[in-house]
């Protein structure tokens, strides 16, 4: 055999030798760094979730609603040890998930900001379509800052300025709070009197992209967009010292970014009141390619502290927008290997999801681990507890009550009447399915977040909202026999105990218990003839219960 034979075997069996060892995959690196946080406290951990808390608890977090009444029978009589990680997987890749992702992050983005200059619809359709395609988040916040309001394809990712109207103050707070942790609001007047990493050049170092950038109104159009003036700088005084300075454009430590060399002619076209200023050399462009660096930290650690927050129900830094050197990730190891991944993975935030709702972590059950003590929320022994949002709340209810799958087949018969081929199996048509379905219900929606979105804690509910859940006409519309929906199912149901069942598993995902049962069946007797009355009344209560409310 030849030397260079020889070498040749020697080096395929290392090649296979290393690809032989196994990568652990990052659900499991992440329950190895929160077992070993736990210390003498993890044999008060709790268990592992049962099938049908899980199965509540993953639809509302990835599908942004509770499972169907079948799905959730199916779900909890599978036998397949595979069957959370093929639901999981199922979850993500519908449109469902894009549409719940859509909404996280259009309150996260907009805040409920009110209707200014783009429709909100347009806006949450565009984020419905990036969620859609898996398009990265760096990618995503780059069309978000870089959008000006002038192209008509991409004019809805400027609403992120325009709702705003690129008010510096907002607009500069907001884009440290969302994309950087930071809210630096306090360093606007003076360096931060507690925080010592929140300057003043760091906040009007943002604002210094932004402050040559106006809104300009077309006459003709009436549509307002951006425009920007070649000149212009940021000044600032404090009102501690009273020293004045000034500061190019730098996102917090990096270094400043200087202007190039003024051209003779600085414009491509000169403000003036019927033409929109567009220079040659933009300041505000320089913003988002600095934010989503490689070399800026704060962008992946930012939003992977809020992906963990999402599906964990808190933060590893809390509040989200208050990342600083004095309020350090309870996990920090962990806070950076998941910024890592993110960084390694491309933005892929639906990769990421992935891997943390198959962690053991995220799978235990909310059920405590009796103990004298409060056990700390931020080492993660059992699951967070956590409210629906209105969003939640609302297709939750409508999925429930059976409008939601009522207007589905409506929508179907719809797309099937334009286009007889239409197949909702389809993967865009599935998609195209869910819009309109999303379009049909979503004045439904608007009075959910009109109610829900303000005016309460995380755990109790105000008068309106009690009273919109156990007196509203509009849920009360929902608890009238028609189309195929819950009550039209169960009023010509015989047995009790079969319309107990299936009451629990389309409002809970879960079998009653034979207390439960037997409850709910000794209440309906006494309805006589008129039993669908009762069976609307048990329906409400369960829909006002603290079970339906909460994630677990």
């Amino acid at each position: 055999m030849t030397p260079r034979i020889t070498s040749l075997l020697i080096f395929l069996i290392l090649a296979d030798a290393a690809n032989a060892q196994e990568i652990v995959p990052l659900h499991q690196q992440v329950d190895q760094l929160i077992d070993a946080s736990q210390g003498d406290l993890a044999s008060h951990a709790s268990s592992r979730s049962g099938d049908a808390e899980f199965l509540r608890r993953i639809h509302l977090d990835l599908a942004g609603q509770v499972p169907g009444h079948e799905e959730a029978e199916q779900f909890l009589t599978d036998e397949d040890p595979a069957k959370r990680e093929k639901l999981i997987d199922h979850l993500l890749a519908s449109p469902r998930h894009a549409r719940h992702l859509q909404h996280h992050l259009d309150v996260m983005l907009m805040q409920r900001l009110p209707k200014k200059h783009i429709e909100p619809v347009q806006w949450q359709e565009y984020l419905y379509r990036s969620v859609l395609e898996n398009k990265p988040w760096n990618q995503l916040v780059e069309e978000i800052l870089t959008a000006d309001g002038v192209d008509k394809e991409s004019r809805s990712s400027a609403r992120f300025m325009l709702a705003r109207d690129l008010n510096f103050d907002d607009t500069t707070r907001d884009i440290g709070r969302i994309f950087l942790g930071r809210d630096m609001q306090c360093a606007q007047c003076h360096d931060h009197p507690s925080i010592d990493d929140y300057l003043q050049r760091h906040y009007y170092g943002i604002t210094a992209f932004l402050k040559r950038s106006y809104l300009f109104k077309d006459s003709k159009s009436g549509e307002t967009s951006i425009g920007e003036k070649a000149e212009g700088g940021v000044k600032f005084t404090s009102v501690f010292t009273n020293e004045e300075d000034s500061t190019s454009p730098r996102l917090l430590d990096l270094p400043a970014i200087e202007d190039p060399e003024v051209a003779e002619e600085p414009y491509v076209s000169k403000p003036e009141k019927e033409s929109r200023g567009v220079p040659k050399y933009s300041r505000r462009l320089q913003l988002a390619p600095i934010i989503i660096s490689a070399q800026n930290r704060n962008f992946r650690i930012n939003i992977a502290n809020r992906c963990w927050a999402m599906v964990m129900g808190r933060g590893l830094v809390e509040p989200l927008d208050m990342m600083h050197s004095t309020n350090p990730p309870t996990h920090p190891e962990l806070l950076e290997l998941l910024a890592d991944e993110l960084l390694d993975n491309g933005y892929d935030l639906r990769a990421l999801i992935r891997q943390l709702v198959l962690s053991e972590t995220y799978q235990r059950s909310g059920e405590q681990v009796e103990r004298e003590q409060a056990l700390p929320k931020h080492l993660y022994l059992y699951a967070e507890l956590k409210p629906l949002t209105p969003e939640q709340l609302a297709w939750s209810t409508m999925q429930s009550v059976g409008l939601a799958a009522a207007t589905w087949r409506e929508q179907v018969a719809l797309l099937k009447k334009d286009n007889p081929s239409f197949d909702p199996d389809n993967a865009e048509m599935a998609a195209t399915l869910e819009s309109a379905v999303n379009t049909a219900l979503q004045a439904h929606v608007d009075s959910f977040v009109a109610i829900f979105a303000s005016g309460t804690n995380r755990f109790s509910a105000t008068a309106s909202q009690a009273l919109f859940l156990e007196n509203g006409e509009l849920i009360t519309d929902w608890l009238k026999p028609a189309n195929s929906n819950l009550l039209d199912r169960l009023k010509d149901v015989e047995e009790l105990e079969l319309v107990a069942r299936q009451l629990y598993f389309s409002l809970l995902s879960r079998p009653p218990t034979s207390g439960e049962s037997a409850s709910l069946v000794s209440f309906l007797e006494q309805f006589g003839s008129e039993r669908i009355a009762g069976i609307a009344q048990a329906t409400r209560a369960i829909l006002c219960s603290a079970e339906f409310r909460f994630n677990h």
